[in-house]
């Protein structure tokens, strides 16, 4: 099971990290933990007179919970959000030179089990864009990261429907698939995993003919699904309902791909896989999704730091 206690929430206070205070809202109230409300304050990027760099008050805060259980389908989310329990809520501020520096410094010293953030923020300051701040906190925070982008209409978290889990049958992508089964049950949504066959495109000089390409593609999709079969029996819940497809191309494209036809709501990934293939490498797989994707993508790394199970 899920074990999350301390959640941290780094705000810029745009338009995009008040769509992901709902996300952080609903997880912290779902899970009985506290919520770190963070804004790392950097020298010069601050008006203290502007009400938009100002912390919501707690009934603000409350009151937008109680907004999203009445707007939970499911009877189980909406029980879980307007139970009398209050969120337990801090709210903090920093000053340093790096505002990458002072989230992943406040996550360290305070047992963070997940950040949650928006990728896209305040654009004149740079905060929160993908490829700076948030790229640097997925890079080396040590527990998982739930990455939101800025939508013209969200979705609120509680109507999770579908949940993508991207393996390379490496023992960290199978972790990070456990965890997309247990928010899988928290949802009740259904688990998708999928297995994408590397394209490789072979120069003429190799003499490699198209038919064994295409029969060595085979063979390779014949053994990743049976690989598929063997994993799911093996961790397989009652509770969660569960979908195998193992398809060719290159992987991030294919993985975004998949994420729009099947109208997925969560992507989890692990952000370093077979070291050979390098497919859950971050600055290659994992930030393209990340960069791209059309849901929140939560990464997870299984070695070296916290994974909530």
């Amino acid at each position: 099971m899920l074990d999350i206690r301390n959640i941290l929430f780094p705000t810029d206070f745009s338009n995009c990290a008040s769509q992901s205070l709902e996300h952080a809202l609903f997880l912290a109230k779902y899970f009985s933990a506290k919520l770190h409300l963070f804004h790392a304050i950097v020298l010069h990027q601050r008006d203290p007179h502007n009400p938009a760099f100002h912390f919501p008050d707690l009934k603000a805060l409350h009151e937008k919970l109680k907004k999203m259980a009445r707007n939970s389908m499911d009877g189980n989310l909406r029980a879980s959000i307007e139970s009398e329990k209050e969120v337990d809520i801090t709210m903090e501020e920093a000053w340093g030179i790096s505002a990458d520096n002072l989230i992943l410094e406040y996550a360290a010293g305070h047992n963070i089990d997940l950040v949650v953030m928006g990728t896209h923020g305040r654009r004149g300051l740079g905060y929160m864009f993908l490829g700076s701040i948030a790229q640097e906190v997925v890079r080396k925070a040590s527990c998982p990261v739930l990455t939101i982008r800025e939508s013209e209409t969200p979705k609120p978290p509680g109507k999770t429907d579908r949940v993508l889990s991207p393996i390379d049958f490496s023992d960290h992508s199978i972790m990070a698939m456990l965890v997309a089964r247990e928010f899988a049950r928290l949802y009740d949504a259904k688990l998708q995993v999928l297995h994408v066959v590397e394209e490789t495109e072979h120069p003429a000089f190799y003499g490699i003919s198209k038919e064994i390409v295409w029969g060595l593609r085979a063979e390779i999709v014949n053994r990743s699904e049976k690989e598929l079969h063997r994993i799911f029996n093996e961790y397989k819940e009652p509770e969660v309902a569960w979908e195998f497809k193992v398809i060719a191309g290159h992987v991030a494209n294919e993985i975004l791909q998949y994420a729009l036809r099947n109208k997925i709501d969560l992507i989890v990934l692990a952000t370093h896989g077979l070291s050979g293939i390098k497919h859950f490498l971050l600055g290659s797989v994992a930030e393209k999704v990340i960069r791209r994707s059309p849901c929140p993508v939560l990464t997870v790394k299984p070695f070296g730091g916290t994974t909530p199970l």
